[in-house]
């Protein structure tokens, strides 16, 4: 049994003829329609495998390709136009072969363009980025501090007589080891704290500033009763003044706990922090 794949001796292979570029300019372009459809038939079914940027990059530069290969294609035909004898159509297919080069040349230099934009604008991003993390890096241990006072402070509250609680803000001043200005206040050291905050926050972004704000508005609340209570105390000593008074400091204490609260966001508290008692009370307070 003589097998498939001989042939006999004197077989000739038939050999296809591909497209010739002759003056029918029609028939060179129906290939070339054919060979792009093939290839958009192809990129199809890599649609669901290559991510959309790569596919709009890989766009980017096919536009100048196939105009490049027209271009060297009509040159071409040009030439074989003009070794024919026939000026006019020669003429016309240098014309689109110009035409062509003017599509190659802006396609090539948008592609740059963006790649540039792409570029630049990455760079912003990582800017932006650093710029963010360092502002939130100058943040924390600010509002750390900040609300550490603002909690304890609401644990002092606990157990203590009200006017003992409201003198604490105003320690007497006393001058400092250099022998200097005098130190500040407790209340003062806080408000420099809490403006600090809001001052780096104004860096690191619209959540930042807004739990910031937030707690400067509750601790300026806090502040001018604690303000107001230290004058009407300095005057009055008696008991039943005192305790009339102490639903205002409770409300002053509630300010500096939504403010410690709010801070938490910006500062977490960490494992070993004091407990505080989740319901503290003056002496005295019902």
């Amino acid at each position: 049994m003589r097998p498939a794949s001989r042939r006999p001796c004197g077989h000739r292979r038939t050999r296809v003829p591909g497209p010739s570029f002759t003056s029918d300019g029609p028939h060179v372009f129906k290939h070339l329609r054919a060979s792009a459809s093939a290839n958009d038939a192809l990129g199809d079914t890599e649609s669901d495998t290559v991510s959309p940027q790569r596919r709009v990059k890989r766009l980017g530069w096919f536009i100048p390709s196939v105009a490049g290969i027209l271009t060297l294609l009509s040159v071409f035909i040009g030439i074989r136009e003009y070794i024919d004898g026939k000026d006019i159509e020669a003429a016309n297919w240098v014309m689109a072969a110009g035409g062509l080069g003017l599509i190659v040349f802006a396609s090539v230099q948008l592609s740059r363009e963006t790649q540039r934009e792409d570029q630049r604008q990455a760079a912003e991003t990582r800017l932006k980025l650093e710029r963010l993390a360092a502002a939130r890096a100058k943040l924390k241990p600010v509002a750390w501090l900040a609300r550490r006072m603002c909690r304890q402070a609401v644990s002092d509250s606990n157990g203590v007589y009200m006017n003992q609680w409201v003198a604490r803000w105003y320690t007497p001043r006393a001058p400092t080891a250099m022998g200097g200005s005098d130190a500040p206040d407790p209340i003062t050291v806080l408000e420099d704290r809490m403006r600090e905050t809001v001052t780096f926050a104004a860096e690191a972004g619209a959540d930042a500033v807004k739990a910031a704000d937030s707690a400067f508005e509750a601790f300026i609340a806090a502040a001018n009763i604690i303000n107001d209570l230290a004058q009407f105390i300095r005057g009055s000593y008696e008991t039943s003044v005192v305790d009339a008074a102490i639903p205002r400091a409770r409300k002053a204490v509630d300010y500096l706990a939504v403010a410690s609260t709010t801070l938490e966001s910006l500062a977490p508290p960490g494992d070993e922090e004091p407990f505080v008692s989740p319901n503290p009370k003056f002496v005295g307070e019902k």
